[in-house]
């Protein structure tokens, strides 16, 4: 009897650790983070493949071009030949920059890419990519010859009652999102930002407070960024 207990136990123990992939440190292997779709009409809407060759990467305006060129070129995982574009718009708080990688990679280790990049005290946030063969603007107008698709870390929300945020400003605490502003011309609608302290990037934000059921919509600010001119 103790035999067969003890097989049964080793077999148990075989399939536990089989089951849970380690990495050369002996760490949990990182799981896929990428998120391939925002919610439209109550529906997933498929936002594109993963990009293997670029990522998104942003910085607070406050730092300079070259504290940001400086961790660029500390990292070997980039492509250091490629000319990449610090991008700033006026209206929003953070440049922001398309990176080659310096080879294709997986998810898992864009993944890990990403988290590594967020341990810079100058990055804020860090995002995957997206496939598009679209290299257009809103109004048509070609923007390079070839781009990705990505998000911004903004996302809007909208309550059932402007008047009543309980739900908005508990979810916001809970998420560890941050409350930017709300429109002045449609009431309901509220921006939110996501960083790399918040329960999760601006798109799984987004997805995440239209899951409550406690919000009418909630979407992701996508950016489409040229990556060839």
């Amino acid at each position: 009897m103790k035999t067969i207990i003890r097989v049964i136990y080793l077999i148990t123990l075989i399939i536990t650790t089989s089951s849970c992939s380690v990495n050369e440190n002996n760490d949990p292997q990182t799981e896929c983070e990428f998120v391939n779709f925002k919610y439209y009409n109550n529906e997933q809407d498929f936002l594109g493949e993963m990009s293997k060759e670029y990522i998104v990467i942003a910085s607070d305006t406050t730092n300079s071009d070259d504290l940001i060129n400086s961790l660029i070129q500390s990292k070997d995982y980039l492509d250091q030949n490629y000319e990449y574009v610090i991008n700033h718009l006026s209206h929003y708080k953070y440049k922001y920059i398309a990176l080659k990688l310096n080879s294709e990679k997986n998810c898992i280790e864009i993944t890990d890419i990403l988290s590594d990049l967020k341990e810079s005290n100058i990055v804020d946030y860090a995002h995957f990519a997206m496939q598009t063969d679209d290299c257009t603007n809103l109004i048509w107008e070609q923007i390079g010859e070839k781009c990705i698709n990505s998000y911004s870390s903004e996302f809007y929300v909208k309550v059932f009652d402007e008047n009543n945020l309980t739900d908005l400003n508990n979810t916001i605490q809970e998420t560890n999102t941050i409350l930017v502003h709300q429109n002045e011309f449609m009431p309901k609608w509220f921006t939110l930002r996501a960083d790399k302290n918040s329960n999760g990037d601006a798109l799984q934000m987004a997805n995440f407070f239209y899951e409550t059921n406690l919000f009418q919509h909630s979407e992701p600010d996508i950016i489409k960024i040229p990556v060839e001119f």
